[in-house]
């Protein structure tokens, strides 16, 4: 092979190129994109920081990627640019005749395709130059930016680039006529967007279309996370096209019969197959994480749980046919479902998943009215055939239930992690913005298998909370709530009812004591029971409630610590008083962490809501040590003695007391060591901070509620770190930008004019140069 012709006839392609204003126009088209959206990005960062909000992302991660990142925002484009770049790379030939030039000349077909394409390759590296400027800019404004980040999306862009040209070069070789070129690039590049949706229902032909879609191909190595399957992928599909050019080619110089010729492309097709279905097989992939935090991968405890893990692991996905959510797990949606647990199969590539589709009873009245005189296997056939799936393949409830008892989910989606050994676990979907499990959910559902659940006992016979009713004032959505993420039984604990009066003592198993707003006193013989719990080192979580002092301050007492008489108040932002906000203490901070430490950083809007709240007073530490977690604000907070609505008499911060105006806790820690480890209880002066009702309240005007993130939070405490699995990664380094809003007028008329300018007199200068020749 001689590469001096394949340089001769690029150099020749790259001449003819910029003596066309078609390939100037581009590039000029390009930075200004470029530049457009890279200041519109960069303006809401900006906004972001003159607002006085914190900034708690990766600024790098913000302008390259999501909704309006740069490189998101071209690969959705850059398609558009490729056609007009490519049409007039064989076409040209043949509408000149010069074809028969090359064909008379001492070159070859690969050396033709290979100096064409790579001239293509300059080109696109003109076109990631432009893309990459935005990085001066980053390096000059962005402290710390993540650069391996940047240049993970820059390569995507490159690699996405060169295989749509290949695409395009091998169109332009069909036809004479550059416009029919074009549009059949477009055409071609449309099919492989959406060959990825046909045949999933077969299993042998969706590997193979799923594999072939370019859709989505370079998100993950712009989101910093290149894996060898999508490396293959791109270089593959090049070398199938470059392939099919010069089979093109060689079928024109040579003559050869029709099966011949078919054959030729045939084992082309049957080679990048092959090697398209080894790459992409787990076992197969390797990955590498560009991103500072490495965000795209596993977090330090989740990777400690799938190293425990030996042996074959099996996902099974139930589906009711008649569930709203059966499109998740469809047949047609398969390969994409599995990607979900792409991070989980890099670490354990022998993950199998399975489906089961079942019926149960309707619960759609519509149905039966739709389907008159039908049976409930009947509809179940005409519903699963309406959407493509096989019939066949369903079964009823019942026949599962020697498998799985479908009752307890409410026949809703449901998937059962089984190991090789029998363990079970199970995840759900969610009914929140994010609907799917993420990587703490499944890796507390994985880290079940490996070591005993945290069980704790919700105490009972008093008036507490009720960890299974759904009431206002009760605990079931925190504690048993299947469909809500935060749940504890999605967390990895076990919550059990537990009555002291039956049982006489804390049951052995019984890791953490759940006490919730005790509403009548305990009798000795349950006070003894506790203490002995106590003695032995067992961990409690204690809610309190105004008003319930004579009831509760007999078993606080016990560990050095008593609710202060009346009801905590302060004025909210609609100067109403039936919100406390607690803020988290330095002391949470260091010697906790977790949410705390985030509450400190975000202090000015950060607390847990309270809607009502008695404070806490430490009156004994010869047995425990106290620390304060939760304070309320000492300019803002007062201790009013009736509790009553304190809507009816409103006082003002100028009539109060000295005494009462202060700084009162609402959540203390007691510590101490107890046979060489550290003994943990944790005593809030609320009930209602963790209600079902004041869960779904959500965010409140002016305010970051942190109660959602106070229930992993306090158990992790309790439980040692053992549950939930902590996600958390090392915290990102560019979480500033020097930009201000007075410097980006200036930066947009550089990206936005300047560098389009500059592009446009460089392509002036070269038409006034080849006009003087």
């Amino acid at each position: 092979m001689n590469r001096k012709i394949i340089f001769r006839i690029a150099r020749t392609e790259m001449a003819t190129l910029f003596y066309s204003p078609v390939a100037w126009l581009l590039l000029v088209a390009f930075a200004c994109q470029v530049g457009f959206d890279f200041s519109d990005i960069l303006s809401e960062i900006v906004k972001v920081k003159a607002l006085g909000q914190t900034i708690s992302f990766s600024v790098t991660a913000g302008v390259v990627l999501g909704m309006k990142g740069i490189f998101e925002v071209i690969q959705e484009t850059i398609y558009l640019y490729i056609p007009l770049l490519t049409m007039n790379l064989m076409s040209r030939e043949y509408a000149s005749g010069s074809i028969k030039l090359l064909y008379s000349s001492p070159v070859n077909s690969f050396q033709i395709v290979g100096g064409k394409f790579l001239a293509m390759v300059a080109f696109g590296l003109l076109f990631v130059a432009i893309l990459a400027l935005p990085a001066v800019t980053m390096a000059l404004t962005i402290p710390g930016a993540d650069f391996p980040l940047i240049l993970s999306g820059l390569l995507s862009m490159f690699l996405l680039i060169l295989t749509y040209c290949a695409i395009g070069l091998f169109m332009s070789s069909l036809t004479s006529y550059q416009v029919v070129a074009a549009v059949a690039t477009l055409s071609a590049l449309a099919f492989f967007n959406y060959v990825g949706q046909i045949g999933q229902s077969s299993p042998l032909i969706r590997e193979i279309t799923y594999w072939l879609s370019i859709k989505g191909r370079a998100s993950e190595m712009v989101g910093g996370l290149i894996c060898s399957d999508d490396v293959v992928y791109f270089l593959a599909v090049i070398a199938l096209f470059l392939s099919f050019t010069v089979i093109r080619i060689d079928n024109q110089r040579t003559r050869r019969s029709v099966t011949a010729k078919a054959l030729r492309y045939a084992l082309a097709v049957g080679a990048i197959v092959v090697v398209g279905f080894v790459s992409s097989r787990p076992a197969m992939m390797s990955f590498y994480d560009a991103t500072h935090a490495k965000q795209r991968t596993l977090s330090e405890e989740s990777q400690a749980v799938m190293r425990q893990l030996k042996g074959p692991l099996t996902i099974t996905t139930y589906v009711d046919v008649f569930d709203s959510e059966f499109d998740v797990a469809s047949p047609q949606a398969q390969k994409e479902d599995f990607a979900r647990f792409k991070m989980y199969t890099r670490f354990k590539p022998e993950i199998r998943m399975k489906y089961v589709y079942y019926y149960s009873e309707p619960r759609d009245s519509t149905l039966y009215k739709q389907y008159p005189d039908k049976s409930v296997p009947e509809i179940a056939r005409e519903v699963a055939r309406k959407k493509k799936l096989n019939a066949r393949k369903l079964c009823s409830a019942e026949e599962l239930q020697e498998r799985i008892d479908l009752r307890q989910e409410g026949y809703r989606f449901v998937r059962v992690v089984e190991r090789g050994s029998g363990e079970q676990a199970r995840l759900r979907l969610f009914d929140d913005m994010h609907y799917h499990p993420s990587e703490t959910e499944i890796s507390a559902a994985l880290k079940k298998m490996i070591v005993p659940p945290v069980k704790v006992g919700a105490l009972t016979g008093h008036g507490e909370r009720s960890v299974t009713r759904k009431g206002d004032q009760d605990y079931s959505m925190f504690a048993t709530r299947g469909r809500f993420r935060h749940s504890m039984i999605n967390q990895g604990f076990d919550v059990v009812e537990l009555d002291l009066e039956a049982t006489g003592d804390v049951p052995n198993e019984i890791g953490i004591l759940l006490i919730a707003e005790m509403r009548r006193p305990m009798s000795e013989r349950e006070l003894a029971a506790i203490d002995r719990f106590a003695d032995r080192g067992g961990n409690l979580m204690i809610l309190a409630n105004p008003g319930r002092q004579e009831a509760m301050n007999p078993l606080l007492r016990r560990f050095g610590i008593e609710l202060r008489p009346g009801i905590l108040a302060q004025p909210s932002p609609a100067n109403t008083y039936d919100l406390v906000l607690s803020r988290a203490t330095q002391e949470a901070a260091d010697s906790i962490r977790g949410f705390y430490r985030t509450m400190i950083r975000r202090a000015a809007y950060s607390a847990v809501t309270m809607p009502t709240a008695a404070a806490i007073r430490i009156v004994d530490t010869t047995r425990f040590r106290a620390r304060e977690l939760l304070t309320t604000e000492a300019d803002k907070t007062w201790i009013e003695l009736q509790t009553t609505d304190l809507t009816e008499t409103v006082p003002t911060l100028d009539s109060l007391a000295g005494e009462r105006l202060g700084s009162y806790p609402t959540a203390v820690a007691l510590t101490r060591m107890h046979a060489g480890r550290e003994q943990r209880i944790v005593v809030v002066g609320d009930a209602d901070c963790l209600s079902n009702a004041e869960l779904q309240i959500g965010q409140r005007p002016g305010v970051v509620s942190y109660n959602f993130s106070m229930i992993p939070g306090t158990f992790r405490y309790l439980c040692y770190g053992e549950f939930p699995v902590s996600s958390a990664r090392k915290p990102n380094r560019d979480t500033d930008i020097r930009v201000t809003p007075m410097t980006l007028p200036r930066i947009k008329r550089i990206y936005c004019f300047w560098i389009p300018l500059l592009i446009a007199l460089g392509g002036v200068l070269v038409w006034l140069r080849r006009r003087r020749r």
